[in-house]
């Protein structure tokens, strides 16, 4: 690994794109998780694992990091394979696919896939525990004259389509009064978002920690707007149907979700080790890594009556807005009989 002194060094543009491969629904959420999970789950242990292969879609190393930290995987009869990803859609055309079995995301993804048909379904689900703090923001170059929601109107504003952020900015401008065919939409990927703000190509973007702290240190944005209060803080593990359906898969699936939760645990109870695995991951400064993890607390939870209404409620926002064709009944993305095993064998309780 590089020194600290080394990664201080390093060039501007090679630090942002380090930390570029951080999401907040992923690695800053799960490194605050604090989760107690103890023993092996009922399926694991009647099921043979033998030979077993899960393909996890990683955002980019994030689950891959939180595992290597705290030797979580050790002695799991089943082997993990990663691939690593830019946000949850992607993520969701890999399982549905078939090259990815189970991936990491926040809620709006598996909106826009249940629209689509496509075959996965939730069934692990964390929700952050402050409301007054969020990983998400708005912001605009530093010179920018651009200070309320109003001045946004006819602006171009930088989010990537079918994510969470997305979900911000129609919250954002609809709290204040702002019509979402007011502003003009790039849709980029969070990362090509950030490059574009702080170089000024566009007027505002919807970003994320760490990318956020990583700007600010630069000088060249300020945060417009916090998502905190226009929106939760929710992450979710889906899993393609046909890994569900195999029993020696769905097994493996109970057991490494039960694992995440001790490897985040470990990792709540400790943050120095959370933010100096951030900075061997991506690269950032440790005053970054800091922020990144301070920025969300997460707690695991059972897929609870209040997260699938929060979730009725995010579709019809999209179905109004003409962004999803019809309205959903989105309970029929949870796999609920499943998450009750997943949580009952992580000792979760709503």
């Amino acid at each position: 690994m590089q020194s600290m002194t080394s990664l201080q060094r390093r060039p501007l543009a090679a630090l942002r794109r380090a930390a570029a491969l951080a999401l907040p629904a992923g690695l800053a959420a799960a490194l605050a998780l604090g989760l107690g999970a103890t023993g092996a789950s009922a399926a694991t242990k009647s099921v043979s694992l033998s030979g077993v292969t899960l393909t996890f879609g990683d955002q980019l190393k994030e689950y891959q990091t939180i595992f290597a930290a705290t030797n979580a995987l050790q002695g799991a009869p089943y082997k993990v394979d990663w691939t690593n990803f830019v946000g949850g859609p992607p993520v969701i055309a890999a399982e549905t696919g078939g090259s990815v079995d189970l991936g990491d995301m926040a809620e709006t993804p598996t909106i826009f896939a249940q629209s689509a048909g496509d075959p996965v379904k939730v069934v692990a689900a964390t929700e952050g525990a402050n409301t007054k703090i969020s990983p998400y923001d708005i912001v605009v170059p530093a010179s920018s004259p651009i200070k309320t929601a109003a001045q946004l109107r006819g602006q171009t504003v930088a989010v990537q389509e079918g994510t969470v952020e997305q979900y911000f900015l129609v919250q954002y401008l609809a709290k204040n009064h702002i019509p979402y065919t007011a502003v003009h939409l790039s849709n980029l990927p969070v990362t090509s978002a950030s490059t574009a703000v702080t170089n000024g190509q566009v007027s505002a973007a919807v970003i994320s920690q760490p990318l956020t702290a990583l700007d600010q240190e630069t000088g060249k944005v300020r945060i417009l707007a916090s998502g905190a209060g226009y929106l939760q803080v929710l992450g979710y593990l889906t899993a393609s149907n046909a890994a569900l359906a195999d029993p020696q898969k769905a097994a493996a699936l109970q057991d490494f979700i039960k694992r995440f939760y001790t490897a985040s645990a470990i990792l709540r109870k400790n943050p120095l080790l959370a933010a100096e695995t951030y900075v061997k991951t991506y690269g950032v400064t440790l005053p970054v890594a800091k922020a990144a993890v301070a920025s969300v607390q997460a707690v695991g939870t059972p897929i609870t009556p209040a997260i699938i209404s929060y979730q009725q409620t995010e579709a019809n926002t999209f179905q109004k807005l003409g962004l999803i064709p019809s309205t959903l009944n989105v309970k029929s993305i949870f796999d609920l009989p499943y998450n009750k095993v997943v949580a009952k064998n992580s000792n979760l309780t709503s």
